[in-house]
């Protein structure tokens, strides 16, 4: 029986029958432009649809086909950057070491080493007495100071291996080296900070102090200046550029001013004797004569003998040395005990020390920052207030950059330019 289609049940167009894909795309009725688009049952539909055939919306996630790249050819020096941010810059000397300090140095021959260490035993004592016997020709002959500019040929421990450095020397090891290099990097540094509590450093713009040392290539040349640095780094130390010096290695240390200093000021009521700003006690005068002629003797022997003493203070010249002696201008002041005669040594030292400063900068003021250093000797009997006393009306004043030490040295300093 017909349906009214012209088919039957079971037919070709009748129910039943699969479903047509597009009836407004056949004959006579045309294509219909706003019909949807029946999914095909393939997974694959094709992509080159009529622009005016485009179905809405796009199906999501269209597959792109890949258009191929033309290579680019870019110049060497552009793609540096890039190739050393991604594998890093070919190794040099120093590069990947904190501050670019160098790392070890070439070992030396095991044989010269070894050749060295047993033949100073004999060279070192002849090089000692040749030295000796210079200096004696030099004196009679009325040596006038001309020569080599270097005294490097002076220095015999430069050209001695101590046994304690063999071992380094031999193995070439870091572990050794560092064994050997750190009880001397410790000295030096003990040094240097013994120097900063006796004075000593650079006055920087925060009135802080900078003091410096160094270690020679020898004594460190298997651990590297960048050991050292690392060394030194554990005392509180850094290390600074030697510059083109590579046969050293140079260290610093910044120590700040001090702070809340209980100093008296020149306008406060002077000093009680004893106290370490007033008066010290002054020698026996009848005693001053025979003082100052056996110093003539004394100094000098004095001198050849701490310079083969380790000691803590390097001024200690200034803090022992001096109780023992009188100079010819403080020798009226100390016999006569007279504090007009003090005031007028101070003044005198304090006048010296001040032109000394003109003549040295070529200038009538002295430069922005002058400073002096005046010695016990210099107040003995007067005291360190009555000196800063007269010290004030120069325009000297305590150096804020030192911690006082009245009982020893007063350290001045005055702003002579803005």
């Amino acid at each position: 029986m017909a349906n009214g289609q012209g088919q039957g049940y079971g037919g070709a167009g009748g129910y039943g029958a699969a479903p047509r894909q597009n009836p407004y795309g056949q004959a006579p009725y045309g294509p219909n432009p706003y019909a949807q688009p029946v999914p095909p049952p393939q997974p694959y539909p094709q992509q080159h649809p009529h622009p005016q055939q485009q179905p809405y919306p796009p199906q999501p996630y269209p597959p792109r086909q890949p258009q191929p790249v033309p290579p680019q050819q870019a110049h060497p020096a552009a793609r540096q950057p890039y190739a050393a941010a991604q594998f890093g810059a070919p190794p040099h000397p120093g590069a990947g070491r904190p501050g670019g300090f160098p790392g070890p140095a070439p070992r030396r021959n095991r044989l010269a080493v070894l050749l060295q260490f047993l033949l100073q035993w004999i060279y070192a004592p002849l090089w000692v007495l040749a030295l000796v016997l210079l200096f004696v020709v030099l004196i009679l002959a009325d040596y006038n100071g001309g020569g080599p500019s270097s005294d490097g040929w002076l220095k015999v421990n430069r050209g001695f291996i101590p046994p304690r450095r063999l071992r380094a020397e031999l193995t070439g090891r870091p572990e050794d080296w560092e064994r050997y290099a750190t009880p001397v990097l410790a000295r030096r540094i003990a040094a240097a900070e013994a120097a900063y509590a006796a004075g000593d450093g650079e006055v920087q713009a925060d009135l802080g102090r900078v003091v410096t040392a160094g270690l020679a290539l020898r004594l460190y040349r298997g651990l590297g200046a960048d050991g050292v640095v690392r060394l030194a780094e554990r005392y509180g130390w850094h290390g600074v550029a030697s510059g083109t010096d590579a046969g050293h290695v140079r260290l610093a240390r910044h120590f700040p001013a001090p702070a809340g200093l209980d100093v008296p000021a020149p306008q406060d009521p002077p000093a009680a004797p004893g106290t370490p700003w007033g008066p010290q006690p002054v020698r026996f005068a009848p005693l001053l004569p025979f003082v100052f002629l056996l110093q003539i003797v004394y100094v000098p022997v004095y001198g050849l003998l701490t310079c083969w003493v380790n000691r803590p203070e390097p001024d200690y010249w200034d803090r022992w040395g001096a109780r023992w002696t009188v100079g010819p201008r403080a020798f009226r002041a100390e016999f006569t005990g007279s504090p007009a005669a003090w005031d007028r040594h101070i003044r005198r030292i304090l006048k010296r020390d001040t032109d000394r400063i003109r003549a040295a900068t070529r200038t009538p003021d002295g430069g922005p920052v002058s400073r002096i250093h005046l010695k016990r000797a210099t107040y003995r009997g007067a005291g360190a207030h009555q000196a800063l006393r007269l010290a004030a009306e120069q325009g000297w004043s305590l150096d804020p950059a030192y911690t006082p030490d009245p009982a020893n040295s007063l350290r001045l300093h005055r702003l002579d330019r803005p």
